[in-house]
């Protein structure tokens, strides 16, 4: 009764009760080995994909997947990203061939979305619109080449024009920029792109235009005054001057000391003051006759005969009293010897040596410098053929100071000041050495080492797996749904072999007691008489 319970409760039991349960199972199984051997094969037919594009706008993608495919390129597209996925070793050849189509755009479509065709039915304002969009898209796209600019994005605002000055509005535009991580823009770089946008759009000015960066910071301010604009360039122009000397003292006293052995910082002071002066300079001493002009009037005698005035009177002839020859001659001779007059006038103009000059002194003129520069010891070898230190001497230190006047343009006059320092650097630790790349860090390697890892295990699957379920198949069970008897399970209980046909042996697997009853019940049921023979043997041989 206990055998028959335990018989009940095993699960191995019920289910070779059930006819054909063990051939199912193990069909399934085999079924299962081949599932996972196919597999097998077609992940290792899979190539390793890298990322082609990421970020890109829905259309975007479809337009590469379809020229991908086209191209028989092998791709996949991330769910979860969006990211174009092509086989590694097509990765650049990908790239080249969607460069040589204009993808990706970028930040969209720009003037080729003005490009296509347009219908007779659009109207002027969608024809704005697109022109609107399509100059916000270039302009974005030719910021976006900035090295530290990762992504742009405009947005302008033009007022619709009209013909009334007091309802005119200005134009104003808006930046974004995403910069790449760890990267800014310099003051000089902001107003270079403010000044970009605001020549690119008719009727903007450069204070109209606001630049914001992905974390919101404001990197103009359209309110700023001209003022501060020239002191931001003024200490943009300072700073350069201080960066040129610093490069000139390093490249003179690098090749001497060696690289990484020369610390040195310039401090200049400039003067912006516009000054202009313009002189006239006269020389009284260089003076030369410019022109002149002289007027002479002369009489040498009275002029007048009868020693009057030429008229009427003097005209008339001579009376009886006049007519007299002595007396006339002696009025002749009287009126001869009158006074000469002369008049004479002179003009004389003199041109005195002038200079006229006008000076404009140029801005940023270095009216100070200061320098600082510290040199490390120097490495020499000792006895013992080892590298050491050793302080500069005071000659040395001589030449190095007389080194660094010559290449700042020190001017003692000017107050300028210059300190050189001697000093032991601080010796950093040799860095660790970087570690080889791993075996799977390749990507020729991957597909190696998965073409492999494929094969030992459809090797493991054939020879674990399938093989031993077909020779169960094809060994020890028949495929009538039932169990194939087992005669020699039941001689081993009875003790004798005589009793059990040739054909029928013992299994390779030793039976458990519950399956050594059932062949016994499943004998005893299609031959009874072999059973009873087998009984009446065990009776004779007990008696």
């Amino acid at each position: 009764m206990a055998e028959a319970t335990a018989n009940l409760t095993n699960p191995m039991t019920a289910l070779d009760r059930i006819p054909g349960m063990r051939q199912l199972i193990l069909l399934v199984a085999l079924a299962l080995s081949i599932a996972i051997g196919v597999t097998a094969a077609f992940w290792l037919r899979e190539p390793s994909y890298s990322v082609l594009y990421s970020n890109i706008t829905d259309r975007e993608a479809g337009e590469i997947i379809e020229i991908l495919r086209n191209s028989e390129i092998p791709h996949e597209l991330d769910v979860k990203s969006g990211a174009v996925l092509v086989a590694a070793d097509q990765l650049h050849d990908a790239r080249l061939k969607l460069a040589s189509q204009g993808l990706p755009r970028g930040a969209g479509f720009g003037m080729e979305i003005i490009e296509g065709e347009s219908g007779f039915s659009t109207s002027q304002f969608m024809e704005n619109a697109r022109y609107h969009h399509a100059i916000e898209t270039e302009l974005a796209r030719t910021i976006g080449s900035l090295r530290p600019v990762q992504f742009a994005r405009i947005h302008l605002a033009e007022p619709k024009s009209t013909v009334f000055l007091r309802q005119k509005k200005q134009s104003s535009a808006s930046v974004f920029l995403s910069l790449f991580p760890g990267r800014h823009l310099e003051g000089w770089q902001v107003r270079s792109i403010v000044h970009l946008v605001a020549s690119s759009v008719p009727e903007l000015e450069s204070g109209q235009v606001t630049v914001v960066d992905q974390q919101g910071r404001l990197l103009n301010s359209p309110s700023d005054s001209p003022e501060f604009e020239r002191e931001a360039r003024q200490f943009e122009q300072t700073q350069r001057l201080e960066n040129t000397f610093v490069s000139r003292i390093h490249e003179l006293l690098g090749p001497m000391l060696g690289p990484n052995r020369v610390r040195a910082t310039v401090t200049a002071e400039l003067d912006f003051t516009v000054r202009e002066e313009t002189r006239e300079l006269f020389d009284p001493d260089n003076a030369i006759v410019r022109s002149e002009e002289v007027s002479e009037d002369r009489q040498t005698g009275s002029g007048l005969s009868n020693g009057g005035i030429p008229g009427a009177l003097s005209n008339q002839p001579p009376t009886q009293a006049t007519a007299d020859p002595a007396p006339a001659a002696t009025k002749n001779v009287t009126n001869s010897q009158a006074p000469v007059s002369e008049s004479v006038k002179r003009t004389r103009n003199f041109e005195i040596d002038r200079t006229l000059s006008h000076t404009q002194e140029p801005t940023g003129k270095v009216t100070r410098l200061s320098v600082g520069v510290v040199v490390d010891d120097k490495r020499v070898l000792n006895e013992d053929g080892e590298m050491v230190s050793e302080p500069l001497s005071n000659v040395e230190l001589e030449e190095i100071t007389n080194l660094v006047k010559g290449a700042v343009g020190f001017d003692e006059s000017r107050g300028d000041t210059i300190s050189i320092s001697n000093s032991s650097f601080y010796q950093q630790p040799a860095p660790e050495p970087l570690e080889e790349p791993g075996f799977l860090e390749n990507a020729g390697l991957r597909d190696i080492f998965k073409q492999l890892l494929s094969a030992v295990l459809v090797l493991v699957v054939i020879l674990g797996a399938v093989r031993p379920l077909l020779r169960s198949l094809s060994g020890n069970w028949n495929w009538s749904g039932t169990a194939a008897p087992a005669p020699g399970a039941l001689a081993a209980t009875a003790g004798t072999a005589a009793s059990i046909p040739a054909a029928a042996q013992p299994p390779a697997v030793p039976l458990t007691f519950d399956d050594k009853v059932t062949v016994a019940r499943q004998l005893a049921e299609n031959n009874p008489e072999r059973v009873a023979q087998i009984v009446r043997t065990w009776v004779q041989a007990d008696g």
